[in-house]
């Protein structure tokens, strides 16, 4: 992966953090920030989630683009280092579920 492939877009047109465009395609991955807002996933979308201490992110691509997944990874990976954060855990599945989950009350069952 070139680091010069993506790049944000300096127009924002979802109501996420950024998006993360690649040069010369209509690739576009969406951030939104789980710790900021109550973010549901998309019809139609592939998503995956990103975990650096304190900060949960949520990634999202329209499954309508056929390279949406295979530049996904990449460019979550460029993102969390754009953002000063390499330190960042790449997960398939909401991180909120294991908090959720560690914050229900023990009934001794």
């Amino acid at each position: 992966m070139k680091h010069n492939e993506f790049y944000l877009s300096a127009e924002i047109k979802y109501n996420c953090v950024d998006v993360v465009k690649m040069w010369g395609t209509d690739f576009e991955l969406k951030v939104y920030s789980l710790t900021d807002t109550d973010y549901q996933v998309a019809e139609n979308c592939i998503e995956m989630y990103g975990e650096s201490k304190p900060d949960l992110y949520a990634f999202e691509v329209s499954l309508d683009d056929g390279i949406s997944y295979d530049y996904m990874n990449d460019a979550i990976h460029w993102y969390a280092s754009h953002i000063g954060k390499s330190d960042m855990i790449i997960l398939r599945t909401d991180p909120r579920g294991d908090i959720m989950e560690d914050t229900l009350p023990n009934t001794g069952n």
